[in-house]
C-alpha cells in the first residue's frame, strides 16, 4: 500500500510532462541505453498529374516517421533511514511513513532536470517578455498567435507556468468571471483546466533559469522523455525490491528496501531512471 501511495505521489506531480512526447515503460533497462521516440516529418502535397498515365502519380514516396533519440542518462534516488534508537523510542516511527513524501521528493527533481532545458539557446528568444502581473488573457493569446504562425499545431498546445504567473492567470478578471459562469474549477478549485483550446500545467519548480523563465507553450513533439525501470544486479541482499507502474500514464520507478546491521539502519529508497532531450524547437515558445 505505501509504495502505491509513494507511486501516486510520484505521478501526479509530474503531471506537466503529459504536455511532452512520451516513453514510459516499467519494462527493465540499464543507464546509458538509448530510446527511440517516432516523430512523423512534415508532409508536402503535390498536384495530382492526370497526365501522367505512366508515373503513378498515387505512389508518391515520400512521408517518413523520424526516430528522435535519447539515452537514460539520468538517475535519480530519494533515500529514507531509521535507526534502532529511533524505531525503539517511539512506536510510529516506521519507515513506510516517508513513502508519499519520498515520492513527491523525487518527482520534483525529475522536473527539475528536466526544465533545465528551457533556455534560449534551445529553443530560440522568448514569445514574449512581460511582467507577471501582465502575464493575462491578452498576452497568452498573443504567444498561442505566434506559435500558429510558427506552423505549430494550436490543438495540441499546453501552457505550463510557475506559481507566480498561474496566480496573475487565476485572478485576471476576464478569466475569472468567465469560469465562474462555465465551470467551477477556478472558484471552487483553484485550477485552471483549458484557456484558449490548451492545457493549462502549473509546476512550482519552474526555475529562472537566467532568462527569467515564467512559462511556456509547448508542442508534444517540443521535447522528447522517457522512463525506464531500474533493477538491482542482486536482488539476493534486499529487503524488498519492486518496480512500481502508473496502470494509466504507464510512468514507472524502482523500490528497494534494506537493512545494515553494522549500522543499525533500515535504508528505503525510490530511484528513477529517465532521459530527455529537446526535439522540434520551435514547437516550445519561451515566456519570460
Amino acid at each position: 500500500i505505501f509504495v502505491q501511495e509513494a507511486l501516486q505521489a510520484f505521478t501526479s506531480a509530474l503531471t506537466p510532462l503529459n504536455a511532452f512526447s512520451r516513453s514510459y515503460s516499467g519494462v527493465t533497462a540499464q543507464k546509458g541505453q538509448a530510446i527511440a521516440i517516432p516523430r512523423v516529418d512534415a508532409l508536402t502535397p503535390t498536384t495530382f498529374a492526370y497526365a501522367n498515365n505512366s508515373g503513378y502519380p498515387y505512389e508518391n514516396e515520400a512521408g517518413s516517421i523520424v526516430a528522435i533519440t535519447l539515452l537514460l542518462d539520468q538517475h535519480q534516488v530519494v533515500g529514507v533511514d531509521l535507526t534502532d534508537i529511533q524505531a525503539a523510542n517511539s512506536s510510529a516511527a516506521e519507515i513506510t511513513n516517508f513513502a508519499r513524501q519520498q515520492g513527491k521528493a523525487l518527482a520534483k527533481k525529475v522536473l527539475q532536470n528536466i526544465w533545465g532545458l528551457i533556455l534560449t539557446t534551445n529553443f530560440g528568444a522568448a514569445l514574449t517578455s512581460l511582467s507577471v502581473g501582465s502575464l493575462g488573457r491578452a498576452a497568452l493569446s498573443a504567444a498561442r498567435t505566434a506559435m500558429v504562425k510558427r506552423d505549430v499545431p494550436s490543438d495540441n498546445l499546453s501552457i505550463i507556468v510557475g506559481p507566480d504567473a498561474y496566480q496573475t492567470l487565476r485572478d485576471d478578471a476576464n478569466l475569472s468571471q468567465a469560469f465562474q459562469y462555465g465551470g467551477a474549477e477556478v472558484i471552487r478549485e483553484g485550477n485552471i483546466p483549458r484557456l484558449m483550446g490548451m492545457n493549462v500545467y502549473e509546476s512550482n519548480v519552474l526555475p529562472l533559469n537566467g532568462i527569467s523563465l515564467a512559462g511556456m507553450l509547448v508542442h508534444p513533439d517540443s521535447i522528447a522523455i522517457a522512463v525506464r525501470s531500474l533493477q538491482p544486479q542482486d536482488s539476493s541482499a534486499y529487503l524488498a525490491v519492486q518496480s512500481v507502474t502508473d496502470d494509466e500514464s504507464g510512468i514507472s520507478m524502482t523500490y528497494r528496501r534494506h537493512f545494515n546491521p553494522g549500522k543499525g539502519r533500515h535504508f528505503a529508497s525510490f530511484e528513477c531512471l529517465f532521459g530527455f532531450t529537446s526535439a522540434l524547437t520551435l514547437g516550445l515558445g519561451i515566456l519570460t
